[in-house]
């Protein structure tokens, strides 16, 4: 218990030193070559570091303790950038493919309602492509993607190919979607409230209270979505000999 305090202790520092990396790099300038080589390099550094820690979660939660855990993420850091890369190329294409449903789905409202011969509003055709890209992002894509992230962990490169054998349980499905939508969705909308308050004061004392239990959803949502894939795949990593 004590170590598992002591882990996430460090995953709710290393989150903050993150998210002020991430603030800081949104601040550097990119108009020349060496400011844009340097914004690289910055980019670079906190994808890796972000692999480091949450590749870590997953060490520690299949048996590792808190140092075993950092080591074998350092030693598993190429392959997991290269997953980390393909992640937000997955998600970047279905954010252009939300984007581009409208037209279609406004075509596929006026064929609808031709041959229905009753009026099928754009709108609904279009909240149900939506719908569809939501599921998408947030229960079929991280429901394979992070078992495979987790024998990565394990398994180094031939973890592309692995299937965690806790996918194919009908509880694994239903708790990942829950648990990434308090540790991310929740969040984000926590955020993104702005309630109309009678002073500024207030409203500063509320974004701060807001900020604070965002993060505190975040990191704790990620780090019991980390034991439930850890935990339920089908691989485990040893002991080290000194842990």
């Amino acid at each position: 218990m004590r170590s598992t305090v002591g882990f996430a202790g460090i995953q709710f520092a290393g989150n903050a030193l993150l998210l002020w990396l991430g603030y800081y790099w949104l601040g550097l300038g990119e108009s020349r070559a060496g400011a844009l080589l340097g914004s690289t390099l910055v980019a670079v550094a906190i994808l890796c570091l972000a692999c480091c820690f949450y590749g870590a979660s997953f060490a520690y939660f299949a048996g590792r303790r808190i140092a075993p855990a950092f080591g074998t993420a350092l030693r598993r850091l190429a392959p997991l950038v290269a997953a980390a890369v393909a992640v937000l190329v997955i998600y970047g294409l279905l954010a252009r493919l939300a984007d581009a449903m409208d037209e279609p789905g406004f075509r596929l409202a006026s064929w609808l309602t031709l041959r229905l011969r009753k009026p099928v509003k754009p709108a609904t055709v279009q909240g149900v492509f939506h719908a569809v890209f939501w599921v998408a992002r947030w229960v079929v894509v991280p429901g394979w993607i992070l078992p495979v992230v987790s024998a990565i962990v394990s398994r180094g490169w031939a973890g592309f190919g692995a299937m965690a054998a806790r996918c194919r349980t009908w509880l694994y499905w239903l708790e990942t979607p829950v648990l990434l939508l308090a540790a991310m969705w929740l969040p984000l909308r926590l955020l993104g409230w702005s309630p109309h308050l009678k002073s500024f004061s207030l409203e500063m004392t509320s974004f701060v209270v807001r900020a604070v239990v965002a993060y505190l959803l975040f990191v704790v949502g990620w780090l019991a979505v980390a034991f439930v894939t850890a935990s339920g795949a089908n691989w485990k990593a040893k002991p080290a000999p000194n842990a």
